[in-house]
């Protein structure tokens, strides 16, 4: 105290220390509740909810001047918010208890920025190292807010600090709460506008890290608001009918009865102005005595719904807190990037890397530059040649950032702003390429490789950074580009958890982000049950689910929304034991097939033949009978039961049939009658009478689709021969094509095919009927069948011999011959050869005729025979047997022709 403080000041003064710190009345029991909080962090929140007056203006409680003065501290604290701003005091004061660890010459009392962060550095490590203060938890937002002298700030931190230190309470009088007074004036109160003036926003440099720090400013000061005025709004209806009584102090019981009957109606009105519109619809009606004791449930619902994140900032700003210490992701990303970007000669002219602007930013800012755009002539040129480099360096990066993503994911797990920074960089590439652009397909394996990498460190956190941060973007991509649906489907669920209620969790998510808009939901449904079946949860918990959506999408008005509830029970069908729960569905399957569009009858046409499919494998239930210890009524009941599920299958059989062949006739539309091709090829062999209207359509398809289906299969052994978007566009669905040459019952079909040629009575072969009597024959033909296509070669001879001398069916002819002539079987390439002599001789008497029938070249014929006969054995036998036939029968021709050549 100061010497010129007269006896009766200083007597004053020191009365007043010695009396017991009291708050200020709206701060009393606030500051009770945070001093018993859990932590620092937990303190400043509930002081920012508890009052909206400004920092604490009453000096420090006296029990803690008491203690600051007893550690003989290297000055007095005066003003707290500036004395403990570096850090110092803090330091001196962990050195009093911990002179061993804590070193003050390592510590700076200056009030430079760079100071105080060196400082509080420090202090932090010590909170972690030491075993006294391993309860004291402190976040990077504490120390950020003590540093910039937010109010109250120091404080609290103090007294936190003093309660671990000592382990003492501080005691703090709790006033009675006073329910007529109200806090702060409406006039005097904080604006929206001011709050966002803090200087604690305006110096944060990270605009992401401010939009989110402003964002969860702005919600909190919406939230006071909002509860100011839920329990105001009671307490000044309260007060104007008690002014209002006051001046009419003559009424009886009953009007006072109907008052205060309105002011529970008046009360619970102004709580309902935030409910549901049905709350609101019932404002004129008196509500029943239950529900005028809400007053809690309704705040609790107010809270819920002003806390509840709308976008993925305002999310982020509800997770937890990050990690003090964390290095930014795109400093582990820079070196990756720029080593790519300096070895490419265009990128490294139009990215300056030695400006300030960050390299990734600048990459991606040339990748979508990149986008193809209509040029002419030279320029043309010149502008693809750019495009094609900025597109080959986009996709290295892209790959090896995936590569390396190992690098990113400590950091994405403990930061989830590190997460929003890098989802927001990457993903207009997922936007603004199209789906078929190899910087697409490398974006998204970035994305899925960061979400499977984050997911073994940290499932559940991954799984709510998807949900929250990442699915409000991808839901807005979703909607507006169908045929990326597949992949960007394959992005959420690399984030999520693998197990059904998870799934589940994501799916209810999913929903919610696209606005419960049923085409987009189950268009997406019908992308994501792929990958749970893939993973093996197709349980019957998602099994309901599924089966239900694909039930209302089926009734739907919408065609495409039809098309995808079939492809999800195709699916359940193909890829789930479950299918006895479509079968139950057969009879909705009736409307489908009168559908006009033509993607609802191939996905029912592909839908019926794996059902039909799967009851064959099924076989039929054994009869039941009295011979295996089972009574005689018992044994008819069994029988019966077997002899009802028999008829069942052969029924749902039949139905599935007669679905299939209404679909697939020669008049139907193309695209149905290919995916028709690929889905019945298995059927084939079960169901012989499909055999004439499938080689019939196969026949009648366009060249270039029935050579995929014939051609040779990929090298994964599984016949696929590809996928195939047969509409151009973004509604059309991707259909797997399957290569019929290699699953088909080889020998039906082409007894089938020969067949059909001999009723037709053809003159000559059309290419298509060579063409697939060739893709008939087997690899390797079966003993036990050999004697059948022998038959079938002497039923077909004539009219193959005919095409060898066509010039058009020359090459298909001559394959066919050699591969009965060349067969490993001795017993078909002997007899083949021997039954060959006469139908050779006449194709030989045509091609050296006058006739003016389009003839192929001489010299193709005659290289074929001196092939064949280059063999050896019985084949040069018989080859030469027939030339010297035709030598005999017509010298004159013989002797204008090279068949001599043939005999030498």
């Amino acid at each position: 105290f100061g010497t010129s403080r007269s006896g009766s000041a200083i007597a004053q003064a020191v009365g007043g220390a010695r009396r017991r710190w009291r708050a200020p009345v709206p701060l009393r029991g606030a500051l009770a509740r945070l001093l018993a909080a859990p932590c620092l962090g937990a303190m400043t929140e509930t002081m920012s909810q508890a009052t909206t007056r400004g920092p604490m203006k009453s000096p420090l409680p006296r029990e803690v001047v008491k203690w600051l003065q007893s550690l003989d501290l290297s000055f007095m604290v005066k003003n707290p918010k500036r004395d403990f701003c570096n850090g110092f005091l803090v330091a001196e004061i962990l050195s009093r208890y911990f002179p061993k660890d804590v070193n003050m010459n390592g510590f700076e009392n200056g009030t430079r920025l760079a100071a105080k962060v060196d400082n509080w550095e420090q202090i932090y490590k010590l909170f972690n190292r030491l075993e006294g203060l391993r309860d004291f938890k402190v976040t990077k937002q504490d120390i950020d807010n003590v540093i910039h002298c937010s109010p109250d700030a120091a404080v609290f931190f103090l007294f936190s600090l003093y309660q671990v230190l000592t382990k003492r309470v501080l005691r703090v009088i709790e006033p009675e709460p006073d329910q007529g007074e109200l806090t702060v004036p409406a006039y005097a109160r904080d604006t929206a506008s001011k709050r966002l003036k803090d200087d604690s926003i305006a110096r944060v440099q990270d605009n992401i890290e401010r939009t989110i720090r402003a964002i969860d400013v702005l919600g909190n000061y919406h939230q006071e608001r909002r509860v100011q005025k839920a329990m105001e709004a009671p307490l000044l209806i309260q007060q104007h009918r008690a002014h209002m009584s006051s001046e009419r102090p003559d009424y009886d019981m009953g009007s006072k009865e109907e008052v205060q009957d309105s002011l529970q109606m008046s009360e619970v009105r102004v709580k309902a102005l935030t409910g549901s519109a049905p709350a609101l619809q019932g404002k004129g009606a008196k509500l029943p005595d239950g529900q005028r004791h809400k007053t809690a449930s309704v705040k609790q619902a107010l809270l819920k719904a002003v806390t509840e994140p709308q976008t993925s900032v305002g999310a982020l700003a509800g997770m937890q807190q990050p990690a003090l210490f964390v290095k930014p992701a795109a400093d582990i990303m820079k070196p990756l990037v720029l080593s790519i970007v300096q070895e490419s000669e265009e990128l490294n002219k139009m990215i300056d890397t030695r400006k300030e602007k960050d390299i990734i930013i600048s990459f991606m800012e040339q990748c979508r530059e990149g986008m193809p755009v209509d040029r002419g002539g030279q320029a043309q040129a010149q502008h693809g040649q750019r495009m094609r480099e900025i597109e080959e360096t986009s996709v290295r990066v892209f790959e090896t950032l995936a590569n390396r993503a190992t690098l990113l994911v400590d950091t994405l797990t403990k930061s989830p702003p590190e997460f929003w920074k890098v989802w927001s960089t990457f993903y207009p590439a997922l936007t603004d390429f199209p789906e078929t652009s190899p910087v697409f397909e490398s974006v998204v394996f970035l994305f899925k490789r960061i979400g499977q990498l984050m997911r073994e460190a940290d499932a559940a956190l991954t799984q709510t950074l998807m949900t929250e941060v990442g699915l409000p973007s991808l839901a807005k991509e979703l909607v507006r580009s169908p045929e990326k649906r597949e992949c960007l489907c394959e992005i959420i669920y690399s984030y999520a958890q693998e197990d059904t209620l998870n799934h589940l969790l994501v799916l209810r998510a999913l929903k919610e982000k696209v606005r419960d808009s049923l085409p987009i939901y189950v268009s997406c449904l019908s992308c994501l049950i792929g990958l749970d079946a893939q993973l093996g949860l197709l349980d019957e918990h998602l099994l309901d689910l599924y089966i239900y959506y694909a039930l209302m999408a089926i009734q739907s008005a919408q065609p495409r929304v039809r098309v995808a509830g079939v492809s999800i029970l195709s699916t359940i069908t193909t890829c789930s034991a479950q299918h006895h729960s479509v079968v139950a569905l057969i009879p909705h399957f009736d409307a489908l097939a009168g559908d006009e569009w033509w993607e609802v009858q191939a996905q029912l046409l592909l839908l019926s033949a794996n059902l039909l499919f799967k009851l064959s494998l099924g076989g039929r239930p054994q009869s039941a009978s009295g011979d295996d210890g089972v009574s005689g009524s018992g044994a008819s009941r069994l029988a019966q039961e077997a002899n009802d599920a028999i008829l069942s299958m052969e029924e749902s059989q039949e139905a599935l049939l007669a679905i299939i062949t209404r679909l697939f006739v020669v008049g139907a539309s193309k695209n149905v009658l290919q995916v028709g091709l690929s889905a019945l090829v298995h059927l084939l062999s079960e169901f012989p009478d499909l055999l004439p209207m499938y080689v019939t359509v196969l026949l009648e398809q366009p060249h270039a689709d029935r050579q995929r289906l014939l051609g040779p299969s990929d090298a994964q052994g599984d016949h696929s021969a590809g996928r195939k978007a047969y509409v151009q566009g973004n509604s059309s669905r991707m259909y797997d094509e399957k290569c019929i040459s290699r699953l088909w019952p080889h020998l039906d079909v082409a007894k089938t095919l020969v067949r059909q040629l001999a009723s037709s009575e053809l003159e000559r072969l059309e290419p298509p009927h060579l063409e697939v009597l060739l893709a008939t024959l087997p690899e390797q033909f079966e003993e036990c069948e050999s004697e059948e296509w022998l038959h079938l070669y002497d039923q077909a001879a004539a009219l193959i011999f005919d095409a060898l001398i066509d010039p058009e069916l020359h090459t298909s002819g001559a394959q066919f011959i050699q591969r009965f002539w060349t067969c490993p079987s001795e017993h078909i390439a002997a007899t083949s050869a021997e039954r060959s002599k006469k139908p050779l001789l006449q194709a030989l008497q045509v091609l050296y005729s006058h006739s003016e029938r389009p003839k192929v070249q001489e010299a193709s014929v005659v290289q074929f025979l001196r092939d064949m006969k280059a063999v050896g054995g019985s084949l040069a036998v018989e080859i030469t047997s027939a030339v010297e036939s035709f030598r005999d029968t017509l010298p004159n021709e013989f002797r204008s022709s090279s068949l001599a050549k043939v005999l030498i």
